[in-house]
């Protein structure tokens, strides 16, 4: 039997992708389970998965880019609807609150109607919820205890976007850990340093330059020079596959995929080139709904 049950909802980026939703992964043990972040599609992938968004005990976000919060709302109108009772936990950085807030706000004419027409079958909560803004160090520090799962919280370094978390969960002696969107820095080397598994995002800078030529050349000038200035927060093949290397992590599970990268195996393997001549531990491409027992 697992320790922890990883389901990958969404392993897409800001920009579409037809077979890659937002940001988002819910990781489970014993009886509990927590979402990693909630982008566009994450909700609807969750029934996908199987998983009732109403039975999440806790919603933890890495950052509040859009690509990580935008189907919060579906989450928690699903939620309600399909039974929840009480207050939804939510921690994230400075920010979470009027964040929750807003997408409360947008839903508060609908959570009205349906109360209005579906009474006491609903609860007269609605879509409430308990907003924990945390603070984050360097070091991986314990923000929550949800069940036996124990997360901690570190810096990584996504600026401008500051503060942005990358995540630690641990039960039983197993530990994952999240990047988050950030750059190679310190605190993301020390915090997956013996992790059974290291769930990191990955920008690929030749395909993306590529693309950007392309956009160039159609005169394209302001999405090639947006695309240009995303290399300057995300991390790259190479410094995954070493900080993954340097740690020791057992299993790398890669996700969050800039540019999107479809699922066939030739271009996903064009993807990763040169990352197993680095890192010789296991590592999986990770796409939309695939499990992994950790």
């Amino acid at each position: 039997m697992s320790v922890l049950d990883l389901t990958m909802l969404g392993t897409g980026s800001p920009l579409p992708s037809p077979q890659r939703c937002g940001g988002g992964q819910v990781i489970a043990g014993g009886a509990s389970s927590i979402l990693i972040d909630c982008g566009w599609g994450v909700a609807r992938r969750m029934q996908d998965a199987r998983i009732a968004s109403a039975t999440l005990d806790a919603v933890f976000f890495t950052h509040l880019h859009s690509d990580h919060i935008t189907d919060f709302a579906d989450l928690l109108m699903t939620a309600w609807t399909g039974g929840r009772m009480s207050p939804l936990p939510v921690y994230g950085p400075a920010g979470t609150g009027a964040t929750v807030e807003g997408f409360q706000q947008a839903l508060k004419a609908d959570v009205r109607y349906r109360l209005a027409h579906h009474g006491e079958k609903l609860w007269s909560g609605g879509v409430a919820c308990e907003v924990h803004e945390v603070e984050a160090s360097d070091e991986a520090r314990v923000i929550a205890t949800i069940g036996d799962i124990e997360v901690s919280a570190f810096l990584v370094d996504h600026r401008p976007v500051v503060p942005a978390f990358g995540y630690t969960v641990q039960r039983a002696g197993r530990t994952v850990v999240f990047t988050g969107d950030t750059v190679r820095c310190p605190s993301l080397e020390r915090a997956a340093a013996g992790a059974d598994v290291l769930v990191s995002e990955v920008f690929n800078y030749e395909l993306m330059d590529r693309r950007i030529s392309l956009l160039r050349a159609t005169h394209n000038d302001l999405a090639a020079g947006l695309l240009t200035d995303a290399k300057e927060y995300h991390i790259p093949p190479k410094d995954v596959a070493e900080v993954a290397a340097q740690a020791g992590v057992g299993h790398l599970i890669l996700t969050h995929f800039i540019p999107p990268v479809a699922t066939d195996a030739e271009e996903m393997q064009e993807f990763v080139a040169g990352m197993s001549d680095i890192f010789h531990g296991k590592m999986s491409i990770a796409s939309d709904l695939d499990r992994f027992e950790i």
